[in-house]
C-alpha cells in the first residue's frame, strides 16, 4: 500500500519540461511512481484536479540556523511551499563559534544557560551538524559555513590580513565543515569581520571548498554605488578557484543606481559563457532588512559587539559614526546612506517593542532626539540585537532580475520561533511569510516566465547548482518534497505593515512524503531532515 497518492494533477516536474497530467505515488518518503491512472490503494489520497503538482520549493538564502538549537515547525516556510532551506548565509553561521560574536546566533531571547548550551553545540561544524541531525524540524535544512565565523574564530575582529597560522585555521575549518556535510561557505562583505577579507583570501578558502565540490555564496561588498565592482569580485573568486558562485539577494540600492540590473545580468551571462558557474538568488521586495548594528561602518566594529556598544555611549563616537555613514561611502556603503533615517524602520527590538514599526526619524521627531542618538540608544538597550527594514530599491530592477533564468528564490529570513497573530502590525518582513508566493505572483502577472520556468527557478535549478541529490525534481526515486498549488490564484497578502498574513493558493505541502500543510495551513509537524552534501 502507498502512503500517499496524488491524483489527477498537472505535473511541473522542476526541470523546466512541459507540464503533463499524471498521478504521483509515494511510499516511505520516496516518489515511487509518476504515471496516469495509478490504481494502487493508499492511506491518503489527494485529489489535485485543476491544480499543479510541483517539487517543494528550495530557499537558497535562509538564516534559520537556530533551528538546530530549538524545535521548530517552520510554519511560515511551509505555508509558502518551502520544503528545504539553505542556511549559514551572509557569512553568518553559528559554527565555529567565536568569542563575543557580533551577530546573535539565535532569533529569540535566551537565558545565559541556554546560550552556554548553544555555544557548546557550535564549537565546531561537526558538533553543530550532529546536533542538527538529532533535532526535530518542520522543514529540511542544509548549511553553509560562514566566513564571519571562520575569521573571528581564527583572528577575532581584527581588520589585519591573516598570518599563515590564521589562514591555515580558516582553511582547516572549511575542510572540516565540508567533511561534516556542509554545502560550501559564505561571505558577508558588508559585515565585520568578513568585510576585512580580501578577494585572494576568499579565493584560497574557495579552493578548499571546491575540492569537495562545494559552493561559494556571497553577500557582495556593495549593492549600491559599488555594485559592479562587487559583482566582479564574486565572479573573480569563481574564476580563480573553480567554485560555483551564488550571489546572495541580488539587488541594486540607491536612486542614482537604478536601471543597472541588465548590465549586471550581462556580467553573469558572460561569466557563465566563460565557463564560470555563476548564479544569484533574490527576494521579491523593494525593501531589504539587516541588523541595525551592521549599518555602522566596519572600522568602528573591530573590538567586537561589547566594545562597540560601550563606545556608543560616547556622543563624539556617535557623531563620527554618523559622519562616516553619510560622507565616507567609499570606505563602506551602509544601507542607511541610501534609505536615510526616514526610510529605516525598526522590524524587531525585543527590549524596546514600543519602537517596532516606526522609522528612526519618526522616533527621533517624537522624542526630540537626533536620529543617530535614537539608533545608538536602541542598540545599547537591546544589547546590539535590532533588526531594521530599509526601503531603497527599484521594482523595475527587482523584476528584471526575477525574469532571468540564473536567478533563484531566497527569503533572506528564518523560521519563526512562534506562531504570530496574522493581524499583528510590524515586527517582521513579508519575505519571511510570502517570498515564494509573491515571486510566483509577480512572474505570472508580469509575464516574466512560463509556469514551467518559474517553478524550475525555485526547485530543480537551485538543486542542480548546489549539487543537491534526490531533491528539487518530481522524479521516481527522489525524496517526496511536494507542493500542490492553484497557480493562477497563488498570491501573498502580507506586506510591510502586516508581515504575518497568510498566503493564498497553496493547497498541500509534503515533506519527505508526509503531509505538512493541508488547505494552506501548517499542521505543526516535524518531518524535516538535515540534507548533507556529498562529494
Amino acid at each position: 500500500m502507498l502512503d500517499v497518492l496524488i491524483k489527477n494533477g498537472t505535473i511541473l516536474d522542476g526541470s523546466g519540461a512541459l507540464r503533463y497530467r499524471a498521478d504521483v505515488a509515494i511510499r516511505e518518503g520516496i516518489i515511487v511512481s509518476i504515471a496516469p491512472g495509478i490504481t494502487e490503494s493508499a492511506k491518503e489520497v489527494i485529489d489535485a484536479e485543476g491544480l499543479f503538482v510541483t517539487p517543494g520549493f528550495i530557499d537558497t538564502h535562509a538564516h534559520s540556523d537556530d533551528n538546530v538549537f530549538f524545535k521548530n515547525d517552520g510554519y511560515n516556510c511551509l505555508e509558502q511551499g518551502i520544503t528545504l532551506q539553505l542556511a549559514g548565509n551572509c557569512g553568518n553561521s553559528p559554527a565555529p563559534y567565536p568569542d563575543d560574536a557580533l551577530m546573535n546566533p539565535v532569533h529569540r531571547e535566551v537565558s545565559a544557560e541556554e546560550m552556554e548550551r548553544i555555544i557548546g553545540i557550535s564549537k565546531s561544524s561537526h558538533s553543530f551538524m550532529e546536533e542538527a541531525k538529532r533535532q526535530e524540524m518542520g522543514i529540511n535544512m542544509a548549511f553553509l559555513v560562514g566566513h564571519n565565523a571562520l575569521r573571528a574564530h581564527a583572528m577575532g575582529y581584527s581588520d589585519a590580513a591573516p598570518n599563515p597560522r590564521q589562514m591555515a585555521d580558516m582553511k582547516e575549518n572549511v575542510a572540516k565543515a565540508m567533511e561534516a556535510g556542509f554545502f560550501g561557505f559564505s561571505t558577508g562583505l558588508a559585515y565585520a569581520p568578513s568585510v576585512y577579507g580580501t578577494t585572494q583570501e576568499f579565493v584560497e578558502l574557495a579552493k578548499v571548498a571546491a575540492q569537495y565540490r562545494g559552493v561559494y555564496t556571497s553577500h557582495i561588498r556593495g549593492e549600491g554605488n559599488n555594485v559592479m565592482n562587487s559583482i566582479e569580485e564574486a565572479i573573480q573568486v569563481g574564476r580563480e578557484s573553480g567554485i560555483t558562485v551564488l550571489i546572495s539577494h541580488i539587488k541594486i540600492t540607491g536612486a542614482k543606481n537604478r536601471g543597472k540590473a541588465k548590465e549586471i545580468l550581462g556580467m553573469i551571462h558572460s561569466a557563465n559563457a566563460e565557463g564560470i558557474s555563476v548564479f544569484a538568488d533574490q527576494y521579491p521586495y523593494d525593501a531589504g532588512s539587516a541588523p541595525l548594528l551592521s549599518q555602522i561602518p566596519p572600522k568602528y566594529l573591530t573590538g567586537g559587539r561589547s566594545e562597540t556598544l560601550r563606545k556608543l555611549h560616547d556622543p563624539e563616537f556617535r557623531k563620527n559614526v554618523e559622519h562616516s555613514i553619510f560622507h565616507e561611502t567609499e570606505e563602506f556603503e551602509s544601507i542607511l546612506y541610501h534609505s536615510g533615517f526616514h526610510r529605516a524602520t525598526i522590524a524587531s527590538a525585543d527590549a524596546t517593542p514600543q519602537y517596532v514599526g516606526r522609522t528612526l526619524q519618526q522616533i527621533a521627531d517624537a522624542e526630540g532626539k537626533a536620529p543617530i542618538d535614537v539608533m545608538a540608544d536602541l542598540l545599547i538597550a537591546n544589547d546590539g540585537v535590532v533588526q531594521g527594514i530599509y526601503t531603497c530599491q527599484s521594482m523595475e530592477d527587482v523584476l528584471t532580475f526575477m525574469a532571468d533564468l540564473n536567478v533563484f528564490a531566497g527569503c533572506d529570513w528564518y523560521s519563526y520561533p512562534v506562531h504570530y497573530d496574522i493581524q499583528q502590525r510590524s515586527g517582521g518582513h513579508p519575505r519571511g511569510t510570502s517570498t515564494m508566493c509573491r515571486r510566483i505572483e509577480l512572474i505570472r502577472d508580469h509575464g516574466l516566465r512560463t509556469a514551467e520556468e518559474c517553478i524550475r527557478s525555485m526547485t530543480g535549478g537551485p538543486a542542480l547548482a548546489l549539487g543537491m541529490k534526490n531533491r528539487g525534481l518530481l522524479k521516481e526515486g527522489y525524496a517526496a518534497d511536494i507542493c500542490v498549488l492553484d497557480y493562477p490564484k497563488v498570491c501573498a497578502t502580507s506586506d510591510y505593515l502586516y508581515p504575518f498574513r497568510k498566503n493564498k493558493g497553496i493547497s498541500y505541502v509534503l515533506v519527505n512524503g508526509h503531509i505538512a500543510v493541508r488547505n494552506g495551513e501548517s499542521l505543526g509537524s516535524y518531518f524535516g531532515q538535515v540534507v548533507q552534501h556529498t562529494y
